[in-house]
């Protein structure tokens, strides 16, 4: 019975590290889009962020953001995980190749 307790153990923990390691990275990468948009926008507010979702196999992200501070609706984006490049027009080539129109 105690031999069990080994692989079990090391194999919580390897879930543990695949997926806490998914959670910080993921968090990153948010960090970085509401940096990005911040600097392109010259505002100093929160930015939120909704409806994310990966494209291109992962190398994008497609979603909405808004100023909190501001009231806005909220706006298109396009991220590029490639080159970390932030697209907030909706009309542009990037953001329509990429999430559709």
């Amino acid at each position: 019975m105690h031999n069990l307790y080994i692989p079990v153990i090391a194999i919580l923990a390897a879930f543990a590290i695949i997926f806490g390691g998914q959670a910080i990275s993921d968090s990153r990468v948010d960090d970085e889009i509401k940096s990005l948009i911040s600097k392109q926008l010259g505002v100093d507010g929160e930015i939120e962020l909704q409806a994310m979702k990966e494209v291109q196999k992962g190398y994008g992200v497609c979603g909405q953001y808004q100023v909190a501070d501001q009231g806005q609706r909220f706006v298109p984006f396009y991220y590029s995980k490639v080159n970390e490049r932030v697209t907030l027009d909706a009309d542009a080539e990037r953001y329509r190749r990429h999430c559709g129109s």
